[in-house]
């Protein structure tokens, strides 16, 4: 076959790309992403979320030096907006209460904030632990504010979950790269909302200034969004009080505690209110809520007797304390917060915190 006849497949003069040619069009593309990303790195507060703000609000004020404290707190939603260190602290002048518990946070993000707290350049000599179960479950990792931008790549290592599924490591800088990405649905959100309102909506932004504004004043301490007032008492027989552990769980618990060990702090295990019956009850025998948590507190005490230990349960919760079934309402937080002062006086005098 002669070269005329394959002429046919090859590109003509204009169909070639010319040597040297400088791809405008692209790097245009991505002048124009690169001033999106500036952009939206510089004005977050406007449209991220408020679970997400909350994060980002506390890992301001850890960076600052604003949330260091003799006393800190750690746990999930529940303590984030249940306990309000400033009743404590203004209780007494001896050492500072900081509440550094987060929504969705399980053990392993506290035993790594734990960490980070006591290489600080004033550590917590006591950390106070939520104790409502002991699970740690895979979500936990790959999810919410802590995947996209809280945990470092030593945090997220530890959950051997990369060398797994690799593809976790590309979302892990995705979300750290890009500013919209990391905040997608809720720049989704904003435009949306800024569109329909033919100017740029100010509600989200003023709740998230809200939000660090509120945890600066309360050290670390900021209520809900969307409050819940109370529960209803059910028409049939409560179900079970649980007590949830798993080898996950035993296992960061462990970590958590061996840290607080090495570092020389005292632990107290805080067993945070549940609704009274009938919504909620505590069946009897060795298989009851109580026998497997009192178990449990045992267990730890003679493997950690360094670290005390003590156990702070307060007591007369009523049902109208509660928005659901683990979280308060603000007559139930204005209720832990202050048995919580009182009971922390107390342990100051037991416990001499120099």
């Amino acid at each position: 076959m002669n070269s005329s006849s394959t002429s046919s497949f090859e590109l003509g003069p204009h169909e070639r790309v010319r040597h040297g040619r400088v791809p405008v069009a692209a790097l245009v593309f991505l002048a124009l992403v690169a001033v999106v990303e500036i952009v939206a790195s510089g004005t977050e507060e406007w449209f991220a979320d408020g679970g997400s703000w909350k994060w980002r609000s506390k890992r301001t004020l850890l960076d600052a030096g604003a949330l260091d404290g003799d006393v800190a707190i750690f746990g999930t939603s529940v303590l984030a907006s249940g306990l309000d260190p400033r009743v404590a602290n203004s209780v007494s002048r001896n050492g500072r209460v900081v509440n550094l518990a987060l929504d969705g946070m399980t053990l392993q993000h506290e035993a790594q904030l734990l960490r980070e707290r006591v290489s600080a350049a004033r550590p917590p000599k006591v950390a106070v632990l939520e104790f409502r179960e002991v699970l740690v479950s895979r979500d936990t990792w790959i999810a919410g504010p802590y995947f996209r931008f809280w945990a470092s790549g030593r945090d997220l290592l530890e959950s051997r979950f990369i060398y797994f599924n690799p593809s976790l490591s590309l979302a892990f800088i995705e979300n750290r790269i890009s500013t919209v990405f990391r905040q997608r649905e809720g720049a989704r959100s904003w435009i949306v909302e800024s569109v329909r309102s033919g100017f740029p909506v100010r509600r989200r932004r003023d709740a998230n200034r809200a939000i660090l504004a509120t945890m600066k004043e309360h050290a670390g301490w900021v209520g809900p969004e969307v409050e819940d007032w109370s529960i209803e008492s059910p028409a049939e027989p409560g179900r079970p009080r649980p007590w949830m552990v798993n080898p996950a769980g035993e296992l960061w618990l462990r970590r958590f505690l061996d840290t607080a060990s090495s570092h020389g702090l005292r632990v107290v295990l805080l067993l945070t209110p549940a609704p009274p019956p009938p919504r909620l009850v505590e069946t009897p025998g060795p298989q009851g809520f109580r026998a497997r948590f009192n178990a449990q507190v045992g267990r730890l005490r003679e493997e950690y007797p360094e670290l005390g230990l003590d156990v702070f349960e307060p007591t007369g919760f009523a049902l109208d304390d509660f928005g659901d079934e683990i979280h308060l309402n603000p007559k139930g937080r204005a209720k832990l917060s202050s048995a919580f002062a009182a009971w922390l006086s107390d342990y100051r005098q037991r416990h001499v915190l120099e």
